[in-house]
């Protein structure tokens, strides 16, 4: 009888340990399904961490970790500074990068290149260590998304890199794809942010931080749980999660900060419609439904009043960014048609502006993110936020 109870026991451990091996055995993680576009709730309208993912512990579970960026990229004596002053550091780079495709088209990337060995303590799990020149890394939703693994090829910007592996998406702020600093083909060369991971307390952190820094744009600074993703534009979707909710597109003819979009996209894509207050316009056809929700509510509460319709100036234009200062760092939501500028003339990009709250909450709950929130503020600007 005893001998028989202790085989049943060890039976059941056997067939536990199994399951939890299958459940936690690690994987490329497919895109989530785009949320359909709607009302939100209050709740459901501002991002937290548990939405968009939360950055992974550190090799030092007691420090804090930190993000340092600036519009237009970090300055070199910044950079410097901080090289100086802490030992668990990486600087990132990030621009954006073309995927080549056919007959002349390329595809916008969103690119950074990582130091593998600095960037260690802000990679548990050790997965860009085998990242080295001539290769690249795939966050997990652009690999799901292009259907690629290890060992496959992509041509960027006429040079051929293999995947050399695949990363969570925490790991490099879900870009696109991730190049080896030390590679000299690699096209990615600005400075976009750094992480950091201290014991010092966030007010003399920010203290130290500021005081290295004299550029010609304001600094951000985050810790993990006050921004979704700990990198450059931390306030706006990366762009993987863009392209996996609205689609990707090919351009050619890059002039200056505008180019032609691939007819096939515009023609899928972007619908011409009537929506409440702004009349005609030209948009996402997911955007549009958002749209005309968030007017449509305005109108139901007596609220028209806040939108200007001469005010509104667009949604669909493709074109790159425009840099602040510096290099930019791709491209523009417009180009999607993932975005909307309203009451522009009494909004201009860099001022406080003077939207009513009211307006930005019913654009939030719709589905929108706000560029008055933005490192430089974009009053005018809502856009596409939706959190997969």
């Amino acid at each position: 009888m005893r001998r028989g109870r202790e085989i049943a026991i060890l039976f059941v451990a056997v067939v536990v340990g199994y399951v939890l091996a299958v459940v936690l055995a690690p994987g490329v993680v497919a895109p989530s399904p785009t949320p359909d576009p709607g009302k939100r709730t209050v709740a459901d309208s501002s991002t937290t961490t548990s939405d968009m993912g939360s950055f992974p512990t550190t090799t030092t579970p007691q420090a804090e970790v930190f993000l340092v960026w600036s519009t237009g990229g970090l300055t070199s004596d910044l950079v410097e500074g901080l090289e100086e002053r802490f030992d668990e550091l990486s600087v990132v780079r990030g621009d954006a990068v073309e995927l080549d495709a056919d007959e002349g088209w390329v595809v916008p990337l969103d690119a950074v290149a990582i130091d593998p060995g600095s960037h260690r303590a802000f990679d548990p799990e050790g997965s860009l260590t085998a990242l080295r020149p001539g290769g690249v890394a795939l966050s997990a939703t652009s690999a799901a998304f292009r259907g690629l693994d290890v060992g496959d090829e992509m041509v960027i910007e006429g040079i051929n890199y293999e995947v050399a592996t695949i990363t969570p998406d925490d790991v490099v702020g879900a870009a696109e794809v991730v190049f080896d600093q030390s590679d000299s083909t690699s096209p990615v060369v600005t400075d976009r942010y750094a992480l950091i991971s201290t014991d010092l307390a966030r007010t003399e952190f920010e203290d130290v931080v500021r005081s290295m820094y004299e550029g010609p744009a304001p600094l951000r600074i985050r810790s993990r749980g006050e921004s979704p993703w700990l990198r450059h534009g931390d306030a706006v979707l990366p762009q993987i999660f863009i392209k996996t909710a609205l689609g990707e597109f090919a351009y050619s003819n890059l002039s200056g900060s505008e180019f032609s979009q691939d007819p096939s996209f515009v023609e899928a894509n972007i619908v011409t419609a009537e929506v409440p207050i702004l009349g005609q316009i030209q948009c996402h056809e997911t955007v549009v439904d958002m749209l005309d929700g968030a007017m449509g509510q305005l109108v139901e509460e007596g609220l028209a009043h806040l939108v200007d319709p001469a005010g509104f100036a667009g949604c669909w234009n493709p074109r790159y960014i425009s840099p602040t200062t510096g290099r930019s760092s791709g491209i523009s939501r417009h180009a999607w048609g993932a975005a909307v500028d309203l009451n522009a003339a009494s909004n201009p990009v860099g001022s406080a502006g003077t939207q009513d709250p009211r307006l930005v909450e019913i654009m939030l709950q719709w589905g929108f993110t706000w560029g008055g929130d933005w490192l430089v503020p974009d009053a005018m600007h809502f856009e596409y936020g939706i959190a997969p």
